[in-house]
């Protein structure tokens, strides 16, 4: 059986290739399409984006659980997930037909989103039953199936989306090209998901699929409150500003995918281990392992946040060009994201049984930034949405976190997250961005700027973490050969 650790390098190759097919199509598109275009093209899959989790309540996660365990009907299993993902697909779907495009493009005061989201009546019918692609994959330990699929999938997507955007320079080929592509997917998604289920046909049964949505909807509304707080904030901005503001605010305001690759991967292989030494009764060992994660993730986003921080200007300049300077505002208030991240809480909550704490936490927080990413975003614009998200984090779920992991541990609040290592990661990298913000008084192009600023700041962040950061040189370690001037 594949290990742990290939799951989490197939799933992270898979957030990988994602990831890129934002941000290359997103420099290319913030080049050759007007302000205006680009933010009708976001704010059409803006409504697909937060429709997604709504609608499928994390049921492709559900065959993570069922799968496994059944050894007569799998086949039957990933028809039964199948048809209740096509049944959540005709739901949005119809809500588009019958009037949802038109009542989507006044509520986001765009008239073209009439046009472009009527375009996606037939999207979801073939995009959100192969959701489940990867949790079937993964289960059958075919990971590299996996990443071979989304790298093939995401390069033509991209190179795709990529030359309608130069030919056209408009917002239509590139909407239409998004929406077309995955439709010639899905024969050999759906081929090498059935081809790797081994067993035989069975019609779905209603049985099992009311199984699949009764363990799917806890977590599964979890998930959605989570994502739809994230998108929240970017809906309060359509809805209260115009396309042009809405292209700048989505550009600025966005996660460094540095946080799903590292403190992603960590938290996949971290919540195993967790689960069982707590149900060994273990718990001073599983505080040590979610302590030991938070400083390694911290050694990698602490620094990536500063150096960031300093070289904002030059960083949204080289993917976004000098349309977008406004964005980077937005940008720099989203970095104080990553000492949020560090650690997935939710690992926590999962490996000790918690998952209704997990669902209260996210309830308060939709209705937190809903509340103030209205009202800031309506007093100081589309700067009060990325104010109000970051700060929700910061004013109650952090806190509801450690409070809740300190009664749970048996510790104070504080203990929870090593914040004395934290800080000193935190002085290091601060330390080395002191010395690498001496190369902004080199004038040159954004390129070369960041260039020599990066290796400035990596040379000395990594020569001072590997002395002072234990669990920086141990990570380090395996790669101290191809680092000869690492000691």
């Amino acid at each position: 059986m594949a290990s742990s650790t290939s799951k989490v390098i197939s799933l992270s190759l898979a957030k990988s290739i994602l990831m890129l097919v934002s941000v290359v199509s997103g420099m290319v598109f913030s080049r050759t399409l007007s302000v205006a275009d680009y933010g009708t093209y976001l704010q059409t899959f803006l409504a697909y984006d937060f429709a997604v989790p709504v609608l499928t309540l994390g049921l492709p996660f559900a065959l993570y659980y069922f799968l496994p365990g059944e050894e007569k009907r799998q086949k039957g299993l990933v028809l039964d997930n199948l048809l209740l993902l096509f049944i959540a697909a005709l739901v949005f779907s119809l809500f588009l037909f019958l009037g949802g495009a038109e009542l989507l493009a006044k509520r986001f005061n765009n008239p073209e989103l009439s046009k472009t989201l009527r375009w996606m009546v037939f999207y979801p019918l073939y995009t959100f039953p192969v959701l489940l692609a990867s949790a079937v994959w993964v289960v059958k330990d075919k990971v590299k199936l996996n990443a071979i699929y989304n790298v093939i999938t995401g390069l033509i997507l991209t190179i795709s989306l990529i030359l309608a955007a130069l030919f056209t320079q408009s917002y239509e080929a590139p909407t239409l090209v998004r929406i077309s592509i995955p439709l010639l997917f899905v024969p050999f998604a759906l081929y090498f998901i059935l081809k790797n289920v081994p067993g035989e046909w069975d019609i779905p049964r209603l049985s099992s699929m009311w199984n699949m949505v009764k363990f799917a909807v806890p977590l599964g509304l979890a998930s959605v409150l989570g994502t739809v707080t994230i998108q929240l904030s970017s809906i309060v901005v359509s809805l209260l500003t115009t396309p042009s503001d809405f292209a700048i605010y989505a550009n600025g305001a966005k996660e460094v995918p540095i946080i799903g690759i590292v403190t992603g991967s960590i938290a996949v292989v971290l919540m195993a281990d967790m689960a069982k030494k707590i149900k060994e009764g273990d718990l001073d060992t599983a505080l040590k392992l979610f302590r030991k994660a938070a400083a390694v993730s911290a050694s990698f986003l602490l620094p990536t946040m500063v150096f960031l921080m300093i070289f904002a200007e030059s960083f949204i300049n080289i993917l976004y060009s000098s349309k977008y300077d406004a964005s980077v505002i937005p940008f720099r208030i989203y970095l104080f994201m990553l000492p949020v991240r560090i650690v997935y809480y939710g690992s926590a909550f999962i490996a000790l049984g918690k998952t209704k704490a997990i669902l209260f936490r996210s309830f308060i927080e939709l209705l937190f930034t809903a509340v103030f990413a209205y009202v800031l975003t309506d007093w100081i614009g589309y700067i009060g949405a990325a104010i109000a998200t970051v700060a929700m984090y910061y004013i109650w779920a952090i806190p509801y976190n450690l409070n809740f992991l300190g009664k749970e541990f048996s510790c104070k609040p504080n203990f929870i997250i090593p914040f004395k290592k934290v800080g000193t990661i935190l002085f290091l990298a601060i330390i080395s961005g002191l010395f690498a913000s001496l190369t902004l008084l080199i004038k040159t192009n954004p390129l070369i700027t960041l260039l020599i600023g990066s290796s400035v700041f990596g040379l000395i962040y990594i020569f001072i973490s590997y002395r002072y950061i234990p669990e920086f040189k141990e990570f380090v370690i395996p790669y101290k050969n191809k680092l000869p001037w690492i000691k």
